[in-house]
């Protein structure tokens, strides 16, 4: 019996159903891909070991609060291949690792030795004459607007016996790099980091207006280990003690101290306080408690100071009014010498500054790369690793961006009542509107700062600007 017409076009229909789905799923060598599925890490392999695709989970792939960062869907792990010929896959599976090893008729070997849990892998090669990683458009950059942008850079990262390095995409002056440790690329919260068995040269591609990573190796033969996961404390030293550099590497070693001290604060703070925006804010109120002495030395010396220009402004003033140039600076200098004053004595209210700022710095720098944070959030703010925004206008303001942050608001409304508050009796009129100025414009320009940063760093210094107000009450009363 011949097939009727309407068999034959039910078949066609099929086989034009099939290959279309061939066609979008990349054609035959996309069906032969591999998925491996662990606590962690969600990778796709090629028929030739290649990793295709990479999704790492933290704290796991599974439950509640999932921070998911696919590193790139174009070929992750790439190599440069041997001649033609069809790879054969080997799969076996223990209690800890799960491996994958691929053979080519040629000879070359690649075997992936992939953890139960957990975001280091092993990659063996042989006979592979070279390979790139890359990352993709899943990897690049959040949008930010303002200063916030500078937190959400991508960059490459090279680890050298002086330090850590770390070279952004655009850069168009780039050299290869000799390097003996790990080195790859990372994002604000994720990294993608190779450690080769001996000292490689590896050529980073840049380009003016580059969004994306590509790291070329030629000697590839041997052991290597491969980090795909989070930037977090623990989970780095679980990993390999030597990629905790990756953690606040654009600071001197003794503000990432702080740094790490912020950041064990932080979570001591968390493990009692249920939400982390609340923790952050309990955390700012900790840090003014250990603070305290030095922010009574802060203020003794800012008192002395203030002291001193309320003692010598009428006859600063007399002297600047009849007196010009140099005769003006000698008089000044001989008012200084008969008061018993230094010349530089204004230089000792910084010194209180001084006291204050890494403090600051060490806060701000765990705050903006602390993974815990990302996704979490707190009263009307969805996610504290970005800004508020209550509501987005209709309208985009330049460098701030369309959306409409509270924080910065209510940070800088508590800042002026305080400075409002601030008054000491040590200051004449003239000096104290003098002050009080000043405050106001550095209110404003920490406002501008702040606008685009994300809503934990601006809550951490709202919730200091309000124990500001609080102190400046009680020295009233």
């Amino acid at each position: 019996n011949s097939p009727s017409a309407h068999e034959l076009t039910g078949a066609m229909i099929r086989k034009a159903l099939l290959l279309l789905s061939l066609l979008l799923c990349g054609g035959p060598a996309a069906l032969a891909n591999f998925q491996v599925s662990t606590e962690h890490l969600r990778l796709t392999f090629d028929s030739g070991g290649q990793l295709q695709s990479a999704v790492s989970c933290f704290p796991s792939c599974s439950g509640d609060a999932v921070r998911i960062q696919q590193f790139g869907d174009q070929g992750i792990v790439v190599f440069d291949r041997p001649g033609t010929g069809e790879w054969r896959r080997k799969e076996s599976r223990g209690s800890e690792y799960y491996e994958l090893q691929f053979q080519h008729p040629g000879g070359a070997s690649v075997r992936w030795r992939i953890p139960a849990t957990g975001y280091l892998l092993g990659l063996d090669l042989s006979g592979i004459e070279g390979m790139r990683l890359r990352s993709g458009e899943s990897f690049r950059p959040r949008d930010a607007a303002g200063f916030g942008s500078w937190l959400e850079q991508a960059r490459y990262v090279v680890f050298e016996d002086g330090g850590v390095r770390q070279i952004g995409f655009d850069e168009t002056e780039v050299t290869p790099v000799e390097s003996s440790g790990w080195i790859g690329y990372r994002n604000r919260y994720w990294a993608m980091m190779a450690l080769s068995p001996r000292p490689t040269e590896t050529i980073l591609q840049a380009k003016e207006g580059g969004t994306d990573a590509e790291l070329r190796i030629g000697e590839v033969a041997g052991a290597w280990s491969i980090y795909l996961g989070p930037i977090e404390p623990n989970v780095l030293k679980r990993a390999d003690p030597g990629l905790t550099g990756l953690l606040f590497a654009g600071l001197w070693f003794w503000l990432r101290w702080i740094c790490f001290g912020m950041f064990h604060l932080l979570a001591w703070i968390q493990a009692v306080v249920p939400s982390w925006g609340l923790a952050v804010m309990c955390l700012s109120a900790a840090v003014n408690i250990l603070m305290f002495p030095l922010s009574r030395i802060a203020d003794r010396l800012q008192q002395q100071v203030q002291e001193t220009e309320a003692r010598l402004a009428p006859e600063l003033g007399c002297i600047k009014k009849k007196y010009k140039g140099e005769e003006q600076s000698v008089k000044i200098l001989a008012l200084y010498k008969t008061e018993g004053v230094h010349p530089l004595y204004s230089l000792k209210s910084m010194l209180g500054v001084v006291l204050v700022i890494p403090v600051f710095v060490g806060a701000f720098g765990m705050l903006a790369e602390n993974i815990h944070l990302l996704n979490a959030g707190f009263l009307w703010i969805t996610d504290l690793s970005r800004p508020d925004e209550l509501f987005r206008m209709p309208f985009q303001l330049p460098f701030l961006g369309a959306e409409f942050n509270l924080l910065p608001f209510l940070m800088t409304g508590l800042s002026l009542i305080a400075s409002t508050l601030h008054n000491p009796p040590s200051l004449n009129r003239e000096l104290r509107v003098k002050q009080l100025r000043n405050m106001v414009l550095l209110a404003a320009a920490f406002f501008v700062l702040f606008y685009t940063f994300p809503a934990s760093m601006v809550l951490y210094w709202t919730t200091n600007n309000l124990i500001s107000v609080v102190r400046n009450l009680w020295a009233r009363r």
